[in-house]
């Protein structure tokens, strides 16, 4: 058995090992609750393994979710067995959606819980109003996604739009409800590329909103991926490196787009000594997106210093869509490099091999945070099937 092999072995026993009555918690320890985007990603990668108990997990996952979805339509950030939750978040009810759609596309819509496509629809709306503007694209508070320590973005966050787009096109599918949401998959796909890839000649009346000067001056013909958020006449330049992978695997970006955004991952060595360091260039001093003084009254493993955490830490999970990622652009030698990189991340632990930790030090490889980390088994699960198949079925568009 190869190192690959092992891991993913390895993968599927710590997704097993993560199953609640209310489905996938999102890891061993620490969090100990069903988390709506590590959800998301957990039902990715458990219906990929194609066992029936994980099917089921993912099922009942989705279903305590929607019993919590808010009365506006709201998917939870989070809920555990006490019946506590919580709604802080915008990323949390996209994921929720694009897992349910997974979920039908794989046991067909009459899989399909009475109650799940009636909160799609619900859970659509609620997104659909969080954009303030006629380009359609959602506005974030800070902290409202993944990124929710002490390093945030907010405003109209290219993450977080990217995966109202793949929600968008994945509940198109469901019960050929296509043409309900056609317009407005359009109209995100072209405002997202318009906005966060900046070129000469764009002509849109929403614009003017956010300060037309500041958009031209982010105007580069050799520019190597995707912004990062925009506040009101503010840009932010960094590169969200799951963000744009997202944006090759759900077809936002066109293949010119996608060979710019791998090359600058490999001349940068995002994906060393792991994949795959998670924004770049990290924050080395104050602005506004790091305020590094909220981190002295955070945990050691919630700081962001550089290269910790959010600031460029290796997170395994998002190592996963980047390998993806590399197959769907048709780079299977890198992708096979990759995968045996990652296979290694996450064998790597502080007690122990096989800990599929939380996150690793960016530059040193350390492992910290919370152990046996769900999406970090779902992200190598996708990475590992990816490879194998030579293909990125559950993102086809």
């Amino acid at each position: 058995m190869t190192l690959a092999d092992e891991a993913y072995e390895r993968a599927v026993e710590v997704l097993r090992q993560n199953v609640t009555p209310l489905g996938f918690k999102a890891s061993a320890e620490l969090y100990d609750a069903v988390w709506a985007r590590d959800a998301g990603v957990a039902v990715l990668g458990a219906l990929l393994t194609g066992r029936d108990d994980l099917k089921e997990a993912s099922r009942r996952t989705l279903e305590a979710l929607a019993e919590a979805q808010s009365e506006l339509g709201q998917i939870p950030n989070w809920r555990d067995a006490t019946g506590r939750r919580n709604y802080y978040a915008t990323d949390a009810t996209a994921w929720w959606v694009i897992a349910v759609a997974r979920l039908g596309s794989d046991a067909g819509e009459d899989g399909l819980s009475a109650g799940l496509l009636p909160s799609v629809q619900r859970a659509l709306t609620w997104l659909r109003y969080q954009a303030i503007d006629a380009s359609g694209l959602l506005h974030s508070p800070p902290a409202a996604d993944w990124m929710d320590s002490s390093l945030q973005r907010w405003g109209k966050v290219f993450y977080v739009n990217v995966l109202y787009c793949a929600a968008l096109q994945a509940a198109g599918v469901l019960r050929g409800s296509g043409a309900t949401y056609a317009a407005d998959l359009e109209r995100v796909r072209r405002s997202l590329n318009g906005l966060f890839w900046p070129e000469e000649g764009i002509d849109e009346e929403w614009l003017s909103g956010w300060g037309k000067r500041f958009y031209e001056e982010q105007v580069d013909p050799q520019r190597e991926h995707y912004l990062n958020f925009l506040t009101f006449e503010a840009y932010d330049t960094r590169c969200d490196v799951l963000a744009n992978c997202l944006a090759i695997l759900w077809d936002l970006a066109d293949g010119a787009k996608a060979a710019r955004i791998l090359d600058y991952v490999a001349s940068r060595r995002l994906a060393a000594p792991y994949p795959v360091r998670v924004l770049d260039p990290p924050a080395f001093t104050a602005d506004r997106s790091w305020n590094p003084k909220t981190d002295l009254d955070r945990p050691a493993h919630w700081r962001n210093p550089p290269f910790g955490f959010h600031n460029a830490g290796v997170w395994p999970w998002v190592g996963g869509f980047y390998v993806a990622a590399l197959v769907k652009a048709g780079r299977h030698g890198e992708a096979e490099a990759a995968l045996e990189r990652l296979a290694a991340a996450c064998r790597v632990g502080r007690q122990g091999e096989w800990e599929f930790n939380e996150w690793l030090d960016g530059r040193t490889g350390e492992p910290l945070g919370a152990v046996r980390q769900t999406w970090s088994a779902a992200g190598y699960i996708i990475a590992y099937r990816a490879v194998a198949d030579r293909a990125v079925s559950w993102a086809a568009g």
